[in-house]
């Protein structure tokens, strides 16, 4: 009951941020520890809103709000006429949508993966499961191939620092023209491939936010999942 009254109170605040700026609207609420996302898409007027923990931040609540009502859109609106209302748009219509959820937040890692690749100064992106999977920034690429060239470099670099007694987080290779930065995520690594002719301060903060998103995303689809590994 708390959470849908907070929901309504952020259409509120929507509609009173509309009329009062000419038609900008509220993003972000913060109640105490709690914060509200809302996602918005004009072509159904559909609104999503997520509620969290406001130390989750909001830009990742804003990447899951908008994760969950595209995938919401995408799956019902070739044969639903949101604009229409009426009776027919029940709760109930919809309900199957739970069932996917878990797997729209997964889809959320190729988000990040593709807002990092357009970051100036990274060449490609990928992220490596410890169990030769493999996530890219375009759904075209060979990910079996990805994985495979870079799972036994992922191993050798990760080899090279344990017999120094560490457990890295952070590996770079400086290579001819390209750096390659490895940041372990638990069962994964995130692989940025950069051009050596930027600065790295081009895309360092691009690459501290992704690994922060990635992160948090892992542990929420931990906590969905029952506390099981990464997926």
């Amino acid at each position: 009951l708390v959470t849908v009254l907070l929901h309504h109170l952020m259409l509120l605040f929507q509609e009173f941020s509309r009329q009062a700026t000419g038609g900008l609207l509220v993003s972000h609420l913060a109640f105490g520890a709690l914060a509200l996302s809302m996602a918005w898409d004009e072509r159904t007027q559909l609104r999503g809103v997520l509620t969290h923990d406001l130390a989750d931040g909001n830009e990742f609540g804003s990447l899951i709000a908008q994760q969950l009502l595209r995938g919401f859109i995408d799956t019902y609106a070739p044969d639903t006429d949101f604009a229409s209302g009426g009776p027919l748009l029940t709760a109930a219509k919809f309900q199957a949508y739970t069932n996917k959820v878990l797997d729209q937040i997964q889809q959320s890692v190729r988000t990040i993966l593709g807002n990092l690749h357009k970051q100036r100064g990274i060449i490609n992106t990928f992220l490596i499961y410890d169990d030769g999977r493999a996530t890219t920034t375009d759904a075209g690429d060979d990910e079996v191939g990805v994985a495979a060239n870079l799972t036994p470099l992922l191993a050798f670099s990760s080899e090279a620092m344990l017999l120094k007694g560490d457990r890295p987080r952070i590996i770079t290779l400086d290579m001819a023209k390209q750096l390659v930065e490895i940041h372990r995520l638990g069962s994964a690594s995130l692989v940025c491939i950069c051009r050596k002719n930027k600065d790295p301060a081009v895309y360092r903060a691009a690459i501290n936010t992704a690994v922060y998103m990635l992160d948090r995303v892992f542990l929420l689809l931990n906590d969905l999942q029952g506390g099981s590994s990464h997926s």
